[in-house]
């Protein structure tokens, strides 16, 4: 059976202060982040880079991460990365489609963005502080389309680190004290597959290294997240719709851990902000649908295989 999935995701996520050694600060964009809402976390983490996930990695250098870990990976920085950003981003969509093989469009505002993908051994540290706003705004109306995507997404600090086969350290400091707000109006009819996303992050760090590496990471959100989806679902056979708003996020994937071993891992969240979320759907003339909205303070998602 063709499958319609119609995925509103509205993620905000805002942290307070942070501050990071001189010469210790890496940013990077995506987050890969499973919040249990679904394709939410997916959709987020296309929208930054690889993966976005909302995390702080504090990890302590000075000690071995790892029985034969590198000299460099244990005792030095390699990768060193401030962002700081005081602007405000906005971004708006205005999409309006009809008989497509595959569509896709996409709104981001985000302040601070980091990602790295490393083949070799190393220790990247990055550090990130967003007090702006960030406004993104989508008007979609699809149909008649085989796969249809939609994305919308306002974040703070967005960081990515990933590695498929070296050993990596990094420890990583966001903090957001920013307001993120998306709102996402969607009309998807008669769509094979359909995905609409309204994405509002305070920080969102995700993390993809094989086992025997390290992680430490630290997020402090302050700032207040709104997500509103307003939408309607006709003809499909499977749809989705969800609202999220969230403070911090941190994913980490442990690659070979059977054989390497475990990722040493530390994560530090707080949050003291405000998520609000907002879904009003109208869904018809389908076989299977799912409506969801979330507002989420802090999650952590670890996946080890």
């Amino acid at each position: 059976m063709k499958r319609s999935a119609l995925f509103f995701a509205s993620v905000l996520v805002l942290a307070g202060h942070a501050f990071a050694e001189p010469g210790k600060h890496n940013g990077r964009g995506p987050i890969d982040v499973d919040l249990g809402l679904g394709d939410v976390v997916d959709a987020t983490a296309d929208i930054g880079g690889d993966s976005l996930a909302d995390a702080d990695v504090n990890l302590g250098l000075d000690t071995p991460v790892a029985a034969d870990a590198s000299n460099a990976a244990a005792n030095a920085v390699n990768y060193a990365t401030r962002q700081v950003n005081s602007g405000n981003q906005t971004a708006t969509l205005n999409l309006v489609s009809g008989a497509m093989g595959e569509i896709a469009g996409t709104a981001a505002a985000i302040g601070n963005s980091y990602s790295i993908d490393s083949v070799a051994d190393a220790v990247s540290s990055v550090n990130q502080a967003n007090s702006g706003a960030g406004y993104a705004n989508a008007n979609v109306d699809i149909q008649n389309s085989g796969i249809a995507t939609a994305t919308t997404a306002a974040i703070g600090n967005t960081a990515s680190v990933t590695s498929d086969v070296s050993t990596i350290a990094t420890r990583s400091l966001q903090s957001n004290s920013g307001y993120m707000t998306t709102q996402m109006n969607a009309s998807i009819d008669d769509i094979t597959e359909a995905t609409a996303t309204a994405a509002s992050i305070g920080n969102s760090l995700s993390v993809e290294v094989p086992g025997s590496g390290s992680m430490s990471a630290q997020q402090y959100n302050s700032g207040t997240m709104v997500a509103e989806l307003n939408g309607r679902l006709s003809g499909f056979a499977d749809g989705a719709a969800t609202a999220a708003a969230i403070g911090n996020s941190a994913s980490l994937t442990s690659l070979n851990s059977d054989v390497v071993g475990n990722v040493l891992t530390r994560i530090n969240q707080a949050n003291s902000g405000h998520q609000i979320s907002t879904l009003a759907a109208q869904v018809c003339h389908g076989a299977e649908a799912a409506a969801t909205a979330a507002s989420i303070g802090n999650t952590v998602n670890i996946s080890v295989q």
